[in-house]
């Protein structure tokens, strides 16, 4: 069975009635479908003994007996019936064997179908758009979530696991359209690495190690905003932040960072939030209450 596209059965039968209100002679007729292409192998032998929706009939059934269906041919018929603007005044006017208002009003009928088509088409396609970019993007969740959880691996080192970290992240964030950039080294500071979002930048560190990550590591890196222009930061903690840590950063200060750990990264693998929402509420949350650790699915301060 031939996979080609095929002209809707409603817009072939319309483009019948269009052909049959437009034309009298069979051999307009004839003249018309060798025009948009019809070879002579689909047209009647003998027209003598055909009536003129015969003719037309059978032309349209070799068509669509063909491996392409005759896709283009009807293609070019639509396009030319669709746009059809020359009514023989011999055969309209003083013949009246055919109607004007009943072939316009054909040629309407045919243009609102094929108008319904394209929309309906248009739609289809979109959808099935959406539906392969969301297959997409699930399919790298479920790899992301799998690197993740390798991280959480007990034959391996401090120093791979962390190294394994930066690399994961710098993936989440890419495969999320938001490129990250390489760790570097500045004036003696250590930067994991650098993100653009709404148009700010934003340096990184991430961190694995539990929740009493210590005052002095967090207040160190909200310093390192301090000395670039509008600077801002988001730090990554896997397994959270103490009390303590979070006060050293925003009391009697101007908030440039943002935190984020391990439970705010399986919010996004798991599909709940996408990493643009999730850094959109975190930053909403941060300028508006003075929140730095917030959670953006119960819209609440975690400390």
């Amino acid at each position: 069975m031939s996979n080609a596209p095929e002209i809707p059965l409603d817009i072939r039968l319309a483009m019948h009635e269009c052909m049959l209100s437009i034309f009298w002679p069979k051999k307009q007729i004839l003249d018309f479908l060798v025009s948009v292409g019809c070879p002579a192998s689909v047209l009647p032998a003998n027209t003598d003994a055909l009536a003129r929706h015969e003719i037309i009939t059978e032309v349209f059934s070799k068509l669509g007996s063909r491996d392409d269906r005759g896709y283009s041919i009807f293609q070019t018929m639509i396009d030319r019936l669709s746009n059809w603007s020359h009514f023989d005044d011999y055969y309209f006017k003083k013949l009246a064997k055919l109607d004007e208002a009943e072939a316009r009003q054909k040629i309407d009928a045919l243009k609102k179908m094929v108008a319904a088509r394209n929309s309906a088409t248009s739609s289809q396609r979109k959808t099935a758009e959406r539906s392969k970019r969301e297959s997409a993007k699930l399919g790298d969740l479920a790899a992301l979530k799998s690197a993740f959880e390798k991280v959480y691996g007990t034959q391996i080192s401090p120093q791979a696991r962390g190294k394994l970290f930066e690399t994961f992240l710098k993936e989440l964030f890419n495969r999320q359209s938001i490129k990250m950039g390489d760790p570097f080294r500045i004036n003696g500071e250590e930067i994991d690495g650098t993100f653009k979002f709404e148009g700010e930048n934003y340096i990184t560190e991430a961190k694995w190690q539990d929740a009493s990550v210590s005052t002095s590591q967090l207040y160190q890196f909200a310093h390192k905003t301090d000395g670039k222009m509008h600077g801002r930061g988001l730090f990554i903690s896997v397994n959270g932040y103490s009390s303590e840590g979070i006060k050293a950063i925003v009391h009697g200060k101007m908030i440039k960072t943002m935190l984020m750990d391990g439970q705010d990264l399986t919010y996004v693998l798991e599909g709940l939030i996408s990493l643009e929402d999730l850094l959109d509420e975190k930053i909403r949350a941060a300028q508006t209450r003075g929140e730095v650790y917030y959670c953006p699915i119960s819209k609440t301060q975690k400390v």
